[in-house]
């Protein structure tokens, strides 16, 4: 009988064992898993649909945290009577805002001084002077604001400004509003759906409201609001209603007064989940098959032997006899093997000669470094960029060691050759060794590390790149710089010198590179409300800020007006969003004007990323940050967003 037919009957034998094991557990691991898998697609969409509630919320927030610092705004609301210039204001803000129903200025009498309905009386002014400044509440009165509707429902939002308060209104009762737009994706599996939930426990999910919560859930759900800890989901809740048992999870945003996200559904769907929960499957489906293979491999042992000839020849090849091969007896499988064998060592003679001259061709030097035997090889064409003659391939005799390193690297060097031996790789190490004219020249050193079947360091192969003419073109560069005189950045043909220097440096190390684009939201309001000096303060504190925070990995320049680009190398390891992210936060944080008056300064960031494709031009990347900056724009600004 054929090798193969007898491995064939083996290999189905043995796989008769696994099915019948498959077939029992299989309906036990979909069935728990789907229930684990349903619990957590609860508590992943409550948070994802509290963070698009924060974002609301911040939105709001920051709306009438604008209005209510104008100018005109305050002088209004002190004077407490109508004013021009405020009137025009709130009226164009709500125009504007597709989601506003109005903003509306109030004296202390509850009379609207600007605004919708200015001349009119609040109604209800008491009421809406007993809410707390800057929380967003369902309206309590019986209809919307915008459509009458009795079914409808307005959510508004407070400040105080001077003896007045400024009152926005927001329609909730359509499906283009921005509570709707939150909750769009929440009816999933036809019963599960997501509510919001505000201080007063008025509750609405775009489409109504209602003032009392236990209607709807009960008070095993209602009494973890109050104790409910600012963005932290609940554990799953338990709960019975009319149509059976229910699950539900909760997420606070925006603290003790902040909204509530509540998403809930039926546990009976977690059936659904019992088609997706694989994973089990998989793993015993695996393991079976590696039984299987196992007793395949028991049984081929025993017809295979006569393969231990091609083990002996692999020997002989090994020790250096490269003429060794196998002598072809039948036209069994194991004949056929053998002419392949054959033609396989063949093929290897002949690849091993067109690497090594492809090697000793290359600018690149390729050294391996051997643990178990301490011996070190380099490619012939190494002697073209270094004089070093080693006496031995012994690691102690070896260039690896006897290297002429510049002193400001010779440290770091030896620290990261004993992390070699160690197990570590070169990544995209750069020293400056002295070359064969007696000048340090830059290399750059990058590794990969084999390990034996126990996970140690069996040996080293590594490529040495010569990297001098762009490292000293980017050196060049920064000693002829030019910057731009009021931020004290590098200006924009400069920035854009350094940046393409940068693509060229990434190619050789093989790394990544991320291009920021900044510009600051609504830079006009610094220079039209305050003054130019002013707006000059503002670009100062942006440009010191990016600075600051990408200074230690990358560098930064003023692109034109109140435009900045900032530049990341090794982006894979310096994560670009964690730079946009700390930039915005920092500048939240504000400054203190030579007026004595404390601004904050919001910016939109476009990221681009180049990993492989290092012949993009520099207009090119940045415009495509540019593009990505104008996303964020559009979306509400202070964000930062890649392009795709």
């Amino acid at each position: 009988m054929k090798i193969r037919t007898m491995l064939t009957i083996a290999a189905i034998c043995f796989a008769i064992i696994p099915m019948i094991a498959y077939t029992v557990f299989a309906d036990i691991f979909v069935t728990n898993n789907g229930k684990e898998e349903f619990y957590r697609q609860i508590t992943d969409l409550t948070i994802n649909q509290a963070a698009s509630l924060q974002t609301t919320l911040d939105a709001v927030h920051s709306d009438i945290g604008t209005l209510a610092a104008m100018d005109e705004i305050k002088a209004a609301a002190e004077s407490g009577s109508s004013s021009d210039k405020a009137g025009e204001i709130l009226i164009r803000f709500a125009n504007e805002n597709s989601n506003v129903v109005a903003a509306r200025l109030i004296n202390s009498e509850g009379k609207i001084i600007n605004g919708r309905d200015t001349g009119k009386m609040l109604e209800n002014f008491a009421d809406y002077s007993a809410y707390k400044d800057d929380v967003l509440y369902v309206k309590d009165v019986g209809s919307s604001e915008k459509t009458g509707s009795t079914t409808g429902a307005t959510m508004f939002i407070k400040k105080k400004v001077k003896s007045g308060m400024l009152l926005i209104s927001y329609d909730i009762s359509s499906s283009a509003t921005f509570i709707s737009k939150m909750t769009e994706n929440s009816t999933f599996y036809n019963q599960g759906k997501m509510i919001v939930v505000d201080p007063r426990m008025n509750w609405t999910s775009g489409a109504g409201y209602n003032n009392n919560l236990e209607n709807q859930y009960t008070s095993v759900v209602t009494s973890r609001i109050p104790t409910l800890e600012d963005g932290v989901p609940t554990e799953i809740i338990r709960y019975s209603s009319g149509n059976g048992e229910n699950l539900a999870c909760m997420v606070r945003v925006g603290g003790e007064d902040g909204l509530v996200a509540l998403v809930s559904c039926p546990e009976n769907r977690a059936g659904i989940f019992s088609g997706q929960a694989v994973s089990p499957i998989i793993a015993v489906v695996v393991l079976m098959a590696i039984l299987s293979i196992a007793g395949a491999i028991i049984v081929s042992f025993m017809v295979t032997r006569p393969l231990k000839t091609i083990e002996e020849t692999l020997v002989k090849i090994r020790r250096g006899d490269h003429e060794a091969r196998i002598s072809t007896v039948s036209n069994n499988e194991y004949g056929m093997i053998s002419r392949a064998f054959n033609n396989l060592v063949d093929e290897i003679v002949v690849s091993e000669d067109r690497y090594r001259t492809i090697t000793d061709m290359s600018d690149n030097i390729i050294f391996e470094w051997n643990f178990k035997t301490n011996e070190v090889f380099f490619s012939n064409n190494f002697n073209k960029k270094f004089s070093y003659r080693a006496p031995s391939d012994h690691f102690a005799d070896s260039f690896l060691l006897k290297a002429k390193i510049h002193p400001d690297d010779a440290d770091r060097y030896r620290n990261d050759l004993d992390g070699l031996e160690k197990g570590k790789s070169f990544e995209r190490n750069e020293y400056r060794i002295k070359n064969i004219y007696g000048d340090f020249i830059w290399v750059l050193m990058r590794t990969a590390t084999l390990h034996d079947k126990d996970g140690k360091p069996l040996k080293v192969v590594g490529v040495m790149v010569d990297i001098d003419r762009a490292k000293k073109s980017e050196q060049q560069l920064t000693e002829r710089a030019s910057y731009d005189a009021l931020t004290e950045l590098f200006n924009r043909e400069t920035v854009e010198s350094q940046i393409d220097n940068e693509i060229s440096l990434s190619e050789a190390r093989k790394s990544e590179m991320a291009v920021l684009f900044i510009d600051v939201d609504d830079f006009k309001h610094f220079n039209d409300n305050y003054s130019h000096a002013t707006g000059d303060q503002v670009l100062k504190f942006v440009a010191g800020t990016i600075k600051g925070v990408v200074g230690e990995y990358g560098f930064a320049g003023r692109y034109g007006g109140d435009e900045f680009i900032a530049c990341i190398r090794n982006a894979e390891l310096n994560d670009p969003s964690v730079a946009a992210q700390q930039i915005i936060e920092r500048l939240d944080k504000g400054f203190d004007t030579d007026a004595g008056e404390r601004l904050t300064v919001s910016v939109s960031i476009g990221i681009a990323v180049i990993k492989d494709n290092y012949n993009t031009r520099v207009e090119y990347l940045i415009g495509k940050a540019d593009d990505a900056m104008y996303s964020v724009k559009k979306s509400g600004k202070s964000n930062y967003a890649f392009i795709k």
